[in-house]
């Protein structure tokens, strides 16, 4: 069946900013797939304010407009307008978790795109996938509820580009589509369209953003197909419950911009966000307490994110030290020291994580040796 589904529109339209969200494993996907190696990407997510992304377990979700500030940080860095299709390049089965098996174990390339619509809010409730049939075509667009006009290109690249290779993988073929269109300008320099996309025609200034298959490609079957597996994927994926990431990125609503407003001022306190937030200091605490978090840490969290956007970099070491609500430079050199223990510390458990999963697979493809 051809992907006509689409992810729940509430009765008061789409789903408002805060609600749009995006599963962990795409921005891992993004700053892995754009980097060369681990360190690298941990400094662009860390750039990006997102510097738990790499180690996150796969159910957590992060706000849409982390992923558009990653892609900004991924443009700034490789200074390439085809930065989407590079990443995407990089794309194996199963790096989108749940997503993947979704589509790689349905019968079809048409049943497997039909479920990539349906549940495509697993790995992005910002995304719709729609499809729509004329004569022997099938067009299959890709959207957004809301994003980044000067990103928007990238993004959708990305997206498309990653739709092919699921599908060539599915298929066992170098699938190519009949054509492929953007609604962005064809950027200068930019020469990666046969490779994602092979032989097809490449359209710009178009109405969408979109691929377009002949209907027959429908009915090709997929060598991943897996009938028990998808019945499993299927169940688990009914039962997924995407939850609203916080509106702020922070424990309590509205706390990050009552930190923020007091960073000039040298001497943010708890007393003083809570009356920017109309709670008593009681009860600021005792939410903060439920969320298993401190004030302390919440105001340390904001210093850190803004001490790493390089629009607040500029200027002496007093001058950040101001930005950032210290009293002066010593104690902001204090909190970088501990920023930094703290940034090697998670990069070590992540190593000795990794290295012990090698281990293990290195272990398990032993153990079927031997078996055979």
């Amino acid at each position: 069946m051809p992907p006509t589904a689409t992810p729940p529109v509430g009765p008061a339209g789409p789903a408002a900013p805060d609600r749009l969200t995006e599963c962990v494993v795409v921005p891992r996907f993004i700053a892995t797939a754009a980097t060369p190696s681990l360190v690298q990407a941990r400094q662009l997510v860390r750039a990006a304010g997102l510097p738990n992304v790499l180690h996150g377990p796969e159910a957590a979700r992060t706000p849409s407009a982390n992923t558009y500030r990653l892609w900004g940080a991924v443009l700034a860095r490789t200074e390439r307008p085809d930065a989407g299709l590079l990443a995407a390049a990089d794309y194996r089965p199963g790096l989108l978790d749940l997503f993947d098996y979704l589509l790689s174990t349905a019968p079809t390339v048409g049943e497997g795109l039909g479920r990539a619509a349906s549940y495509i809010h697993l790995v992005s409730s910002n995304s719709v996938l729609t499809s729509t049939e004329s004569g022997d075509e099938v067009t299959v667009e890709y959207a957004v509820r809301r994003g980044d006009d000067e990103l928007r290109g990238v993004v959708a690249e990305f997206a498309l580009s990653v739709v092919t290779l699921q599908l060539r993988h599915a298929t066992g073929t170098a699938l190519t589509p009949l054509r492929v269109s953007f609604t962005h300008r064809r950027p200068r320099g930019h020469g990666g369209y046969g490779e994602a996309f092979g032989d097809a025609p490449v359209d710009f200034d178009a109405e969408g953003d979109a691929i377009t298959l002949h209907r027959a490609d429908l009915e090709r079957p997929l060598a991943t197909a897996d009938p028990a597996l998808a019945a499993i994927m299927m169940r688990t994926a009914r039962t997924v419950q995407v939850p609203r990431a916080d509106t702020d990125g922070v424990a309590v609503p509205g706390l990050r911009e009552a930190i923020i407003t007091q960073l000039p001022d040298g001497r943010p306190s708890l007393a003083e966000a809570a009356r920017r937030l109309a709670v008593s200091p009681r009860t600021l605490q005792r939410r903060l307490g439920e969320s298993g978090t401190t004030w302390r840490a919440e105001l340390d969290a904001v210093r850190r994110e803004r001490s790493a956007d390089p629009r607040h970099a500029g200027g002496g070491s007093a001058q950040r030290a101001a930005r950032l609500g210290f009293a002066e430079s010593r104690s902001l050199r204090r909190a970088m020291n501990r920023w930094d223990a703290r940034e090697r510390e998670t990069g070590q458990q992540a190593d000795q994580a990794e290295q012990t999963e090698q281990d293990r697979e290195t272990e398990c493809d032993r153990e079927w040796g031997r078996r055979a």
